[in-house]
């Protein structure tokens, strides 16, 4: 079954579509693996999700419910098995996807607007959802964790795909960058102590800690819950905010103190356990622009030794670059994809600020002028190169190699689930609706229980 692969993860659609679950379904359950229940609600969204976020249309809802059973059937077995997942493991993978999702809409206050709820109620409506997801990871890791594939498999799988079958790759593109980030002077970081300070001295005189975050916190997000956080464990914040927060007893309000974001006081509200919840006053020193413009020569200069052979890109990207994507010789990640590549269309979505600039007429190697782009802190320049440029093709072994490798991989692991599984469902209770009796499964899910 060619949508095998997305075993384990379509529950996971749900944090970045959830707009199409909305509709009101007559509910019923129309499957149950063990003493697991699928419902028809469960089913439609999934399908609803999956057609919305794959560009293949073929999908049909056979195939999502197939899906779905191997999962409840990975459930049951992670039940026999006495699987545990902790809450802590719970609540630190719900941390990761929810920073991923306000990474991909750009703010946590978009990404509440787009899903039509909080981040507390997103995270009670996805908790069980990312229960269920570790329990699944955990017994089909005891069944494909081992697999390995060889280039030679990866070849023998390239080559039994009918020639006519092979995609087409669109035009593309990888990225490496040098980034200057202008500084702040000392004068606009002491104008902020000092304000934070002033707030801070009014606190412990009575004033409320949220009205004076709601009045003037520059996190709009947390600002409206009277500067809220909601609970978080160790890991989740940047060290320096972790350090001040689990140092503080209930109700105690912490001294100005600086990260990478800005500054902050923070009020602890609660600790349960291993997790916090406080509220915090972010003040975020302003760039100036004479700083910016400074920023901007200084990576003309930096091109000028490039352009006259003083320093390679590569070089430069190390001795000079401010970003953390240094550390990967200035690789530019496409954030939808997580890989460094970039179809044509989509390079001004996910590199963003790059409009005035005409990739398509840039050759591998080139190098643009310094270009002005939203960093995370604040508006900064940057140079890209254009380190790899790949033309329109159909899928080949020397261009995508590593396409073909992941596919292969899921290809082999998926007939050691199918083995698996038809060992298992003889000694598991099965039950499909009769609705979907002509669903032509790769698996024989009913046979062996017809008389249960």
């Amino acid at each position: 079954m060619k949508y095998f692969a997305r075993i384990i993860i379509y529950s996971f659609v749900l944090f970045s579509l959830n707009a199409v679950s909305a509709q009101v379904v007559v509910d019923e359950v129309i499957a149950v693996v063990g003493e697991n229940m699928i419902k028809y609600s469960d089913l439609e969204t999934n399908y609803l999700q999956t057609r919305a976020s794959n560009s293949d249309m073929t999908v049909t809802r056979c195939d999502i419910l197939e899906d779905m059973l191997l999962s409840k059937l990975f459930v049951h077995k992670a039940q026999i098995d006495s699987i545990e997942v902790t809450d802590q493991e719970v609540e630190n993978t719900m941390n990761e996807r929810i920073k991923y999702m306000i990474q991909v809409y750009g703010s946590q206050e978009r990404m509440e607007r787009q899903m039509n709820k909080s981040l507390t109620e997103i995270k009670d409506t996805y908790r069980d959802v990312i229960k269920e997801n570790l329990l699944i990871q955990q017994a089909r890791s005891k069944v494909t964790g081992d697999v390995k594939i060889t280039p030679q498999e990866v070849a023998d799988y390239y080559n039994r795909i009918p020639k006519d079958s092979l995609p087409e790759i669109d035009e593309e593109y990888e990225f490496t960058q040098i980034v200057c980030t202008p500084k702040v002077s000392n004068e606009e970081k002491e104008l902020i102590k000092d304000k934070l300070n002033a707030y801070r001295d009014r606190i412990l005189k009575g004033d409320k800690f949220s009205t004076i975050a709601t009045l003037y916190s520059d996190d709009e997000t947390s600002a409206r819950k009277g500067g809220e956080l909601g609970f978080f464990s160790r890991g989740d914040m940047v060290s320096e905010f972790e350090q001040v927060a689990f140092s503080l007893q209930p109700g105690e309000v912490s001294p100005v103190f600086e990260t990478k974001y800005g500054f902050h006081i923070v009020q602890m509200i609660e600790r349960r356990g291993d997790m916090v919840n406080c509220r915090h006053i972010l003040l975020q020193p302003k760039v100036s622009a004479t700083s910016l413009y400074q920023s901007k020569l200084f990576l003309d200069s930096v091109q000028t030794l490039i352009n006259k052979g003083e320093i390679s890109f590569e070089d430069a990207i190390v001795k000079y670059s401010d970003d953390n994507s240094k550390i990967n010789g200035g690789l530019v990640i496409n954030r939808n994809n997580a890989s460094a590549r970039f179809s044509k269309d989509a390079i001004n979505e996910t590199i963003g600020n790059v409009d005035k600039v005409d990739f398509n007429s840039m050759q591998q190697g080139d190098i643009t002028k310094p270009i002005e782009f939203k960093s995370e802190l604040s508006n900064a320049y940057r140079i890209i190169k254009v380190k790899k440029k790949t033309p329109k093709h159909t899928v080949n072994l020397e261009n995508d190699f590593d396409r073909i490798q992941t596919l292969a991989l899921r290809d082999k692991e998926t007939l050691i689930m199918r083995q698996w599984a038809e060992k298992l469902i003889p000694k598991t209770y099965i039950r499909i609706s009769e609705k979907y009796a002509n669903c032509n499964f790769t698996i024989d899910w009913t046979g062996s229980n017809k008389n249960k």
